[in-house]
């Protein structure tokens, strides 16, 4: 076995992160031992990631604690935030016996394992080893993922459970995801269910099967399991995250807000403050807001993880709470960190329109609303387009601040947070009175077209319902109303027509967007299995 085990080690390329000379030796040599002799040493953060940019790496093993700026928590979240590992990448987080349970619980980006010094070669051999037997054994299943093939994934794992059963857990739990993102909501449930004949104590599972609920619609239902998972373990972050979800669903914004400060309480991360940023903004609690983006500023206060966003959001909370001159200071602040951004000078321009608006000095917010509307690439559904359009309300230009909301809404009509964020926009701006002109009549204008496009297809012109839907899309990419219509409306045709290759092609199309636009939508699923259920009839029609 040993023999074995150095052969497929010896193959490996390993680097090792700490920031104490000593240490990287002494690892260098446990893994020299083991006949792993492709082996680079970092001593900081930035180094790292430097040897990673350039170097493919099948083990990094990197201690916590490696300088003031950056431990190697925050490491790994940059690598897996920035797809800078490769999927069969092995990451090791090295920590002290004492520092464990800490280091451990507040890892929302989790290592594949954690190491307690100190080290010994037996446990690095016995760690890679697992993970290499288990790459192994699952690589038809990631390697049909890794294509986007997620039916052949669900028939890859069927066929590993009988022949790699020692994986039985991991497999069902990719399966059930798998088949939960293909909206296949039966086959994903009873894989949960399978899992939890094995062990009652998968949480993991458990949510599975409220985000089984959660995708049929039954949002109760997914909540009371939630609250169950939480009341045994209030620890369990993703509990937290799914529970937010639900309340998002239900419209109760509020209710989002509260799971998402449970969740900053449980892992006080800077990527935490942001979602409470975020969440306190849309209820309007601008003092929570404000408390929340400083939080982010100082978790990571130059760090690689610092984000542009955590400043801006900052500033512009500063705008709307009366703050305009620190508003001011906070984005030259952070002009110094982010030159190098490309969406930092738009942002920093509409914020500085806003702030000089408030400060009377109208003609430096017109200069500063011009600069943004420059540097804007278009018009798009976002909330960055919206504070362009209160950019412009705030230094009088009104019909630019309504040309761009209106225009912005009906790319996404349906996009029920764009909207409520338009219609505060008004309210903040002092332009009430516009909602109805504004807001109400781009909704009205984007239902119309998907109105106009359904009755075509009802009165069996499809033709002329397709090739409408097909002119909104050219026009607004984006909208999600128009892009499930448009998912309906083909499925629809073939169901009466026969298959045709490139509508089904199209079809896919509209849903992988979709679920970039709408993730974890339960209307999406539902498209999903309406397109499964059109290939069956028409299969059988042929």
């Amino acid at each position: 076995m040993a023999t074995i085990l150095n052969s497929r080690l010896a193959k490996l390329r390993a680097l090792v992160v700490d920031d104490m000379p000593a240490m990287r030796q002494n690892i260098r040599s446990q893994l020299g031992q083991l006949g792993i002799e492709q082996v680079d040493q970092a001593g900081t953060p930035n180094d790292a990631i430097k040897y990673i940019r350039n170097t493919s790496y099948d083990v990094i093993i990197c201690d916590y604690n490696l300088n003031k700026e950056t431990n190697g928590q925050q490491m790994l979240e940059f690598l897996r935030s920035q797809k800078l590992l490769s999927p069969t990448a092995m990451f090791f987080m090295v920590t002290a016996e004492s520092s464990y349970d800490s280091v451990a619980s507040a890892a929302e980006f989790q290592p594949d394992a954690y190491m307690v010094k100190p080290l010994t070669g037996g446990k690095i051999a016995d760690r890679i080893e697992r993970l290499l037997d288990r790459q192994q054994a699952l690589k038809p299943i990631t390697d049909r993922l890794q294509k986007k093939d997620l039916a052949g994934a669900i028939a890859e794992c069927d066929r590993v459970l009988k022949t790699e059963p020692k994986w039985i857990v991991d497999i069902l739990k990719t399966k059930a995801g798998t088949a939960l993102e293909l909206g296949q909501n039966d086959e994903a449930r009873r894989s949960y269910l399978q899992a939890l004949g094995l062990r009652q104590d998968l949480v993991w599972a458990k949510l599975g099967l409220a985000r089984c609920d959660q995708a049929a619609g039954r949002l109760e239902e997914a909540k009371i399991i939630v609250q169950g998972v939480l009341e045994k373990n209030a620890q369990y972050i993703d509990a937290y995250d799914l529970l937010a979800q639900i309340a998002e669903s239900q419209g109760e914004d509020q209710q989002v807000l509260e799971a998402l400060n449970k969740s900053y309480n449980v892992i006080p991360s800077a990527r935490r403050s942001r979602m409470v940023g975020d969440a306190a903004y849309r209820v309007g609690d601008l003092e929570q807001a404000r408390s929340a983006f400083d939080k982010a500023l100082n978790h990571t206060r130059g760090s690689l993880t610092a984000q542009a966003s955590d400043a801006l959001s900052l500033a512009q909370v500063h705008v709307d709470i009366g703050q305009a001159g620190n508003a001011l200071e906070i984005l030259s602040a952070a002009a110094q960190d982010h030159h190098d951004d490309p969406g930092f000078a738009n942002r920093q321009a509409i914020i500085a329109a806003q702030a000089f608006a408030a400060l009377g000095d109208m003609a430096s917010g017109k200069a500063a609303f011009e600069s943004a509307k420059e540097l804007a690439a278009d018009i798009r559904a976002d909330a960055n387009t919206l504070a362009l359009a209160k950019a412009a309300f705030c230094v009088g230009m009104h019909e630019e601040g309504a040309r761009i909301m209106a225009k912005a809404i009906k790319s996404d009509h349906e996009n029920a947070r764009l909207v409520a964020l338009a219609r505060r926009v008004l309210k903040d701006t002092g332009n009430e009175a516009l909602i109805e002109r504004i807001v109400d009549d781009a909704i009205s204008a984007g239902a119309l077209i998907v109105d106009e496009a359904t009755r075509l297809m009802r009165n069996g012109q499809f033709d002329e319902s397709l090739a409408k839907l097909e002119e909104a899309l050219n026009a607004t990419p984006d909208n999600t109303g128009v892009l499930l219509a448009a998912a309906q409306l083909h499925l629809l045709w073939m169901s009466q027509k026969g298959l045709d290759r490139s509508y089904v092609g199209r079809v896919n199309g509209y849903l992988a967007q979709l679920d970039g636009l709408m993730p974890n939508s339960e209307r999406v699923a539902k498209m999903y299995r309406f397109l499964r259920e059109t290939l069956v009839k028409v299969a059988k029609e042929a």
